[in-house]
């Protein structure tokens, strides 16, 4: 019966850590006050500069918006009067899945086996939260592993992705 109870809760971690969209990961300045950021601008060059779709430049950045909205921050008018100025870059590579097929009317894995080779874009987006006044980088947050080829879902995975992100901001203190 133990064993049964292992192998259960071994799938529900499966299924649990499955579900999430990235891979995440952060850093941040162990000497910055984060209670005192409480608006935010993104930084235009960099948004000008950036190498992503209009379509995904505006989810990542209406999401980051609604999620900081929702941490009770205020979107600033200007660069010049935020606490934070947020850059956002983004990168992909290509990926190659190779899965094993076998084909059961063939006798399986032993006779007539095939490969099946998947080729998709794994994007990753980096935010980096700097500190106006100080002109410093004070939280960096990455999510890594976003299928950017599966076009019917992006605009629902991007929100996603990026809310999985600012879930680390601001870090809690140990």
């Amino acid at each position: 019966m133990r064993n049964l109870y292992t192998i259960f809760g071994i799938l529900m971690l499966l299924a649990f850590t499955s579900c999430n969209t990235v891979r995440v990961s952060s850093d941040y300045d162990r000497n910055a006050d984060f209670s005192q950021y409480k608006t935010f601008a993104f930084h235009q060059k960099g948004l000008a500069d950036l190498k992503m779709n209009d379509l995904d430049k505006r989810r990542i950045v209406e999401a980051i918006g609604q999620t900081l909205s929702s941490k009770g921050m205020t979107a600033a008018t200007a660069e010049t009067n935020a606490d934070l100025v947020i850059n956002l870059s983004a990168k992909s590579k290509t990926r190659v899945n190779v899965d094993p097929y076998y084909d059961p009317w063939w006798g399986g894995p032993y006779w007539g086996a095939s490969q099946r080779v998947h080729q998709y874009k794994e994007g990753s987006i980096i935010l980096d939260f700097i500190d106006r006044r100080q002109n410093t980088l004070v939280w960096q947050g990455v999510g890594e592993g976003l299928n950017v080829s599966d076009i019917e879902r992006k605009a629902t995975k991007i929100p996603l992705a990026v809310e999985e992100i600012l879930a680390k901001y601001p870090p809690k203190r140990k």
